[in-house]
């Protein structure tokens, strides 16, 4: 089943709202000007709120893209899809969900 391509427009955070950014910076491939996320980027969290101070716990900081595209690739990697809006990833070190909200939808990936 066909799914949108995730890519640097796309609004991402931890679940702790702390705002995610895909990093290194934008391959080959553009999808309506942006960027496409691959395999090969993660995501940089900045101002994870989760409770460390009192649980000891550390906060959000990457994420990686759990669903890729089986098919579609660049610099052969596969593109990030977003196959279960919001959720498609998980969060290091807390491993709670990395939420990406849809942009594009008219390039589909497989």
């Amino acid at each position: 089943m066909p799914f949108p391509v995730i890519t640097f427009q796309n609004v991402a955070s931890c679940a702790h709202q702390g705002k995610a950014l895909p990093v290194p910076p934008a391959g080959v491939v553009l999808v309506s000007g942006m960027g496409a996320v691959t395999a090969a980027h993660m995501y940089a969290i900045a101002g994870c709120t989760y409770p460390a101070m009192t649980s000891g716990a550390q906060a959000c900081v990457t994420a990686k893209v759990a669903t890729l595209s089986a098919r579609v690739l660049s610099l052969n990697m596969p593109l990030a899809m977003l196959a279960s809006p919001p959720t498609t990833g998980t969060c290091v070190p807390t491993g709670l969900p990395l939420i990406v909200n849809a942009a594009q939808v008219r390039v589909l990936v497989t």
